[in-house]
């Protein structure tokens, strides 16, 4: 009588608000009838959102959700046809703090869907969580290799997976720039794996890495490691840092007198819109590889930069396209199952079948890895309108990463 009671009686909003899959099967059951999805489909949406909204990667964690928000906002707070519920929690690029905050989204919060987590030590830290729990998982952040060979059948990744990308660079460094570099990083899982993949792509053309240099993550003054770089000689040099770190280390490069002596180049993730304006001409003629550039000529690109410019007065960095296209994924696929996230098989194959035009380009997943399979552009920093910013100079089209992991 007690199912039959909630299947027929009208529930008031608190009671609705936490009504599970268990509910409305057992009610179903009572009844002799299929699952009642379009009532579960009704209830709110609850994504948990983790990523770093403080330190060194806070302007990175609000500019994703700031453009999620913005495309949910835009979609009448709908997706899938569910209102959406968005609980915000700060892993402080901590990962015991970020593997706390995760439990409590999944176990007390009871979050549909998790996204975000953009650093590659917290991301990492919680894989083994995200296996056992059975969360589903959609990472609008973190690039880390590891990420794309957990086996893991409910996460996603929707933002980037960087060895296609990195390795890319590696190999068009060694045609275009030079056959010998020293590179540097912030000393992280996620910078130690983007020299890593750069080497996958310039080694194997048959370029030397003279010397690899590790300051710490959040570091201020990097003159000990500029006159490491500066007494070797280099050519050019290949770098990776984000955030501050990214804006410390151009600008006291360019200060030091290395721009002229060895060329920048770097991940894109360190010369982007979040960090250009800061770095303003001392990134001028750093060349780079990222998924996405602000200045990509397409619809949905010029659709997304308007939209954000006009309510947050700047250029969309791409971690705010990360959030955007995070967004437009799920609507995506929660529309293809009337918004049922219980059935997270179906919702996985939904997922996997998706074909999107985002502001990035062409978007699908990896059938294998779940990752994106998607364009690679190598840009330059360069005055563009009166605005620094990066200009595209080649196009490597559906960049796929490779179907086991790296040695």
């Amino acid at each position: 009588m007690r199912t039959s009671r909630y299947a027929a009686a009208p529930l008031d909003p608190r009671r609705r608000r936490v009504l599970t899959g268990a509910l409305a099967l057992s009610g179903a059951a009572a009844l002799g009838r299929a699952p009642p999805i379009l009532a579960q489909s009704r209830a709110p949406l609850k994504i948990g959102v983790l990523n770093s909204f403080s330190k060194v990667f806070a302007a990175l964690g609000n500019a994703n959700l700031q453009a999620m928000t913005m495309y949910i906002e835009a979609n009448g707070g709908m997706l899938g046809g569910r209102k959406v519920e968005i609980i915000r929690e700060d892993d402080e690029i901590n990962p015991q703090v970020g593997l706390q905050k995760l439990k409590k989204l999944v176990e007390s919060d009871n979050c549909d869907i998790i996204t975000g987590i953009q650093a590659s030590n917290v991301a990492l830290a919680c894989v083994d969580y995200i296996r056992q729990s059975k969360t589903f998982y959609l990472c609008s952040g973190a690039g880390v290799t590891d990420l794309s060979y957990t086996g893991i059948p409910y996460l996603f990744r929707c933002s980037i997976a960087t060895q296609p990308i990195h390795a890319t660079m590696g190999e068009w460094f060694y045609d275009n720039v030079a056959k010998e570099t020293v590179t540097s990083a912030s000393d992280f899982a996620g910078g130690r794996n983007t020299v890593q993949e750069f080497k996958a792509g310039f080694v194997k053309k048959g370029g030397k890495v003279t010397k690899e240099i590790y300051p710490p993550l959040g570091n201020n003054d990097f003159s000990a490691y500029l006159a490491d770089i500066r007494s070797i000689g280099p050519a050019a040099t290949f770098n990776f840092y984000a955030g501050t770190d990214a804006v410390r280390f151009v600008k006291q490069y360019d200060e030091y007198g290395l721009k002229a002596k060895s060329r920048l180049t770097g991940s894109g993730f360190m010369v982007d819109s979040d960090t250009l304006p800061a770095q303003g001409k001392s990134a001028l003629g750093c060349v780079n590889a990222l998924h996405y550039a602000d200045t990509l000529d397409n619809p949905e690109n010029r659709k997304f930069v308007e939209q954000y410019r006009a309510k947050f007065k700047e250029y969309p960095s791409v971690y705010a396209e990360y959030g955007y296209v995070a967004a437009m994924i799920l609507q995506a696929a929660l529309a293809a199952v009337d918004g049922n996230t219980q059935d997270k098989d179906k919702l996985r194959t939904a997922m996997r079948a998706l074909e999107l035009k985002a502001p990035r380009g062409p978007f699908k997943f990896n059938p294998v890895t779940q990752s994106p399979i998607q364009n690679v552009y190598i840009r330059e920093v360069a005055e563009v309108e009166g605005r620094i910013t990066n200009k595209v100079l080649h196009t490597i089209p559906n960049a796929v990463e490779p179907a086991t992991k790296p040695a």
